[in-house]
């Protein structure tokens, strides 16, 4: 019996040995011999850029690649591997690559050594690479990389040489004779060796420049400000920008935005110099353009009063290297550490300024006319040489004689010694004495404790059985401190006075005044500090210039403690601004 096959049945077995037959001929092996080659850049690349080379395996399935040694370069990515298959001329072939993008080091002659692959039947080599590194840029010029290239980007410093903490600008530009669509900036230079402040508000619109012979339309597309932290040659590596390129025609590419182009600028050089030697002792660390302002809130006072010069400071140097100036003052007169009102750093559009508001204490010690002369010092990058500023006009002040010159104030009786135990206390003690004696409150005090005793026992029997019902813990109240301790470290400070030991007399001027001041507010001294203290002196009405003193006390102890900063010739005027301070605590009387 024969089997009719129809036609439909037929075209059915055609087409499938049709599709059988071409997939097969995709994954047959390559009929072309098994090639494996280095490639990399065609010229040569500059110090700190980034660069591409590759190995790729034609007509052969690599099962393992062994990549060569990269001595003298840095893997900045990698490998990345490809791969993919086809028909040429009716041959098929098959491909195999892996990348490696390379950050160059120093300039000079390197060698890239062989690769290996193996297949399932060869092993097979490359040829060593020989890539030429030339040195980076050092001048701040511009200049196209090719003379006919219609777009690059360069990554350009405002100065070829900078002083240590001078503020400086990076900038990577735009040079195209095309169109742009967009950018996208997808790598930045690491700034080793810089202190950095990302730029917000520079000027992006475009100028026009002339590069040999041909006309560039330049844009800055970032920008960053540089302070350089050490003295010697900083290299400034690339940056990569994707750039949006209208073709053209403009077409169905520039409605994508554009066709993508990656593109890197070429690395730059600093020379850092460092300051010159010797510094002024005026010197604050300031380098580059400053300005300063000083204002006195009065020009007559008594040796009872303080007087408060404010400075106003603002310049564009490293923020972090400026130190507040000290001034040196006339005889008769005694200053402090300043206290910092307003401290900010911000953008004006062309540099990043750090501004400064300082308040500086000063009291008179001895009756006269004085003239304040206060001066600061800093480098000025454009002159390149220390400069020093004054105030416009110096500072006159007449001081007259308070009503506590020339007194020897002793040291306050509740604070030198403990006062004698008060008659009432006696008294007390003398007619409650025998009632304590008594066995009838002996025991009635007996039955209390084993009554307490049976009900507690009561009580944690039923908390056991009823697990979810149980007391929150609370902490015990820190009993506040007694005044008699605070007293004899009081003393105590006072004797280290005489023994100019000025940190032991700062910690134990500080110890003491934050025990007598807890004693005084019925706290304990581990809840307090200067805001705590503010607060409560406040609330009980200690007059604004008494609490002032204080806290100006507890801060040049603490910077005398912990800040290193323990001045000798500062203790007299400390211990006895402290000691005014505490008397007037004790005529107000305790919370």
């Amino acid at each position: 019996m024969r089997t009719r096959i129809s036609k439909k049945q037929t075209n059915f077995w055609a087409a499938a040995t049709a599709v059988w037959l071409l997939g097969w001929a995709v994954w047959l092996p390559a009929q072309g011999t098994a090639t494996f080659e280095a490639s990399g850049p065609s010229r040569d690349v500059a110090e700190g850029s980034i660069f591409e080379v590759s190995f790729s395996l034609k007509n052969a399935a690599g099962k393992r690649f062994i990549p060569p040694d990269f001595k003298g370069f840095r893997v900045a990515n990698g490998p990345s591997e490809m791969r993919g298959a086809g028909f040429i001329n009716g041959q098929s072939y098959s491909h195999q690559t892996w990348s490696y993008e390379l950050e160059a080091g120093k300039p000079g002659t390197y060698t890239i050594g062989i690769a290996v692959v193996q297949t399932s039947t060869q092993t097979l080599r490359t040829q060593p690479l020989t890539i030429r590194v030339g040195a980076a840029r050092t001048s701040k010029a511009n200049t196209a990389p090719k003379s006919d290239d219609k777009v690059f980007v360069s990554g350009e410093l405002n100065t070829d040489k900078a002083r240590v903490g001078q503020q400086l600008h990076y900038q990577i530009k735009l040079y195209t004779q095309l169109s742009i669509s967009d950018f996208d900036i997808l790598d930045l230079p690491a700034f080793e060796g810089f202190y950095t402040r990302e730029c917000r508000r520079f000027d992006t619109r475009t100028q026009y420049q002339t590069i040999r012979g041909k006309k560039y339309a330049v844009r800055v597309l970032y920008e960053m400000a540089l302070f350089p932290q050490e003295p010697g040659e900083i290299l400034i590596g690339s940056a990569r920008v994707r750039l949006g390129v209208d073709q053209p025609g403009g077409g169905f590419s520039s409605l994508l935005g554009g066709t993508p182009v990656l593109m890197q600028t070429q690395p730059v050089k600093l020379k850092v110099e460092a300051l010159p030697d010797p510094a002024p002792a005026s010197f604050t660390g300031g380098i580059g353009q400053y300005l300063w302002k000083i204002t006195a809130d009065k020009d007559s006072c008594t040796t009872d009063d303080a007087l408060t010069l404010t400075v106003s400071i603002q310049g564009n140097g490293d923020a972090r290297r400026f130190a507040n100036p000290r001034f040196t003052l006339p005889d008769g007169l005694e200053g402090f550490d300043p206290k910092a009102r307003d401290d900010e750093e911000y953008e004006t559009g062309e540099q990043f300024v750090h501004a400064r508001t300082l308040e500086y204490v000063i009291l008179p010690k001895q009756p006269g006319d004085y003239e304040l002369l206060p001066e600061m010092t800093v480098f000025d990058t454009d002159s390149t040489r220390y400069r020093t500023l004054r105030a416009e006009t110096p500072i006159l002040l007449h001081v007259t004689a308070g009503n506590n010159y020339g007194k020897n104030l002793p040291v306050p009786d509740t604070l030198a010694a403990p006062p004698p135990t008060p008659s009432p206390l006696a008294d007390f003690w003398e007619t409650t004495g025998a009632t304590l004696r008594s066995p009838w409150l002996w025991g009635s005090l007996t039955g209390v404790m084993l009554f307490s005793g049976a009900y507690f026992f009561w009580k944690n029997r039923r908390q056991a059985d009823q697990p979810d019902k149980r007391t929150p813990y609370t902490e015990p109240d820190k009993a506040a401190p007694n005044t008699k301790e605070a007293r004899k470290r009081f003393a105590n400070a006072n004797r280290l006075l005489q023994q100019d030991d000025p940190r032991a007399f700062y910690h134990e001027l500080l110890k003491s005044m934050q025990l007598y001041l807890a004693a005084w507010l019925q706290m304990s001294p581990a809840d307090l500090n200067k805001e705590i203290l503010s607060e409560k002196l406040a609330s009980r009405q200690v007059p604004a210039a008494t609490t002032a003193d204080i806290l100006r006390v507890w801060q040049v102890c603490e910077q005398a403690v912990f800040a290193s900063r323990a001045r000798a010739e500062d203790m007299n005027g400390v211990w006895h601004l402290a000691q005014s301070a505490l008397q007037q605590l004790d005529g107000k009387g305790r919370a």
